[in-house]
Protein backbone atom coordinates (compact mmCIF):
# COMPACT_ATOMS: atom_id res chain seq x y z
CA UNK A 1 0.00 0.00 0.00
CA UNK A 2 1.06 3.35 -0.62
CA UNK A 3 2.19 6.18 2.09
CA UNK A 4 0.33 9.36 1.97
CA UNK A 5 0.69 13.04 3.98
CA UNK A 6 -2.18 14.95 5.08
CA UNK A 7 -2.42 18.40 6.90
CA UNK A 8 -5.93 18.56 8.31
CA UNK A 9 -7.42 21.49 7.30
CA UNK A 10 -9.34 22.09 10.68
CA UNK A 11 -6.65 22.27 13.15
CA UNK A 12 -3.22 21.93 11.08
CA UNK A 13 -1.99 18.51 11.91
CA UNK A 14 0.10 16.74 9.29
CA UNK A 15 0.48 13.14 9.42
CA UNK A 16 1.41 10.23 7.04
CA UNK A 17 -1.15 7.08 6.60
CA UNK A 18 -0.46 3.55 4.49
CA UNK A 19 -3.88 3.45 2.92
CA UNK A 20 -4.95 2.15 -0.32
CA UNK A 21 -6.31 5.34 -3.26
CA UNK A 22 -9.93 4.07 -3.00
CA UNK A 23 -10.17 4.56 0.90
CA UNK A 24 -8.30 7.91 1.04
CA UNK A 25 -11.76 9.47 1.64
CA UNK A 26 -12.28 7.30 4.78
CA UNK A 27 -8.47 9.02 6.31
CA UNK A 28 -9.38 10.90 9.26
CA UNK A 29 -6.70 13.30 11.28
CA UNK A 30 -5.54 11.28 14.44
CA UNK A 31 -5.39 14.62 16.63
CA UNK A 32 -9.15 16.52 15.80
CA UNK A 33 -10.71 13.27 14.05
CA UNK A 34 -11.75 15.25 10.88
CA UNK A 35 -12.09 14.09 7.33
CA UNK A 36 -11.55 17.58 5.88
CA UNK A 37 -7.76 17.63 4.79
CA UNK A 38 -4.79 18.47 2.04
CA UNK A 39 -2.33 16.21 0.30
CA UNK A 40 1.18 17.39 1.06
CA UNK A 41 3.91 16.47 -1.54
CA UNK A 42 7.18 16.13 -1.18
CA UNK A 43 10.32 17.01 -2.65
CA UNK A 44 12.59 14.54 -3.27
CA UNK A 45 15.98 13.99 -4.15
CA UNK A 46 17.56 10.49 -5.48
CA UNK A 47 21.28 9.62 -6.08
CA UNK A 48 21.79 7.28 -9.60
CA UNK A 49 25.31 5.63 -9.32
CA UNK A 50 26.47 3.67 -12.13
CA UNK A 51 29.82 3.02 -13.65
CA UNK A 52 32.49 5.22 -12.88
CA UNK A 53 30.07 8.51 -12.85
CA UNK A 54 27.79 9.30 -10.22
CA UNK A 55 25.01 12.07 -10.03
CA UNK A 56 22.48 13.23 -7.55
CA UNK A 57 19.07 15.75 -8.50
CA UNK A 58 16.87 17.68 -6.28
CA UNK A 59 14.14 17.77 -9.02
CA UNK A 60 14.26 21.69 -9.52
CA UNK A 61 15.50 21.26 -13.65
CA UNK A 62 12.54 19.02 -13.89
CA UNK A 63 14.74 16.03 -15.10
CA UNK A 64 18.17 15.05 -14.36
CA UNK A 65 20.50 16.17 -17.16
CA UNK A 66 23.32 17.32 -14.67
CA UNK A 67 21.94 19.78 -12.67
CA UNK A 68 24.98 22.91 -11.85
Amino acid sequence: MPTYTFRCKKCGEEYTVFTSYSKIDEVRCPKCNSKEKERVYRKISFSVQGGSSSSSCGGSCGGCSGCS
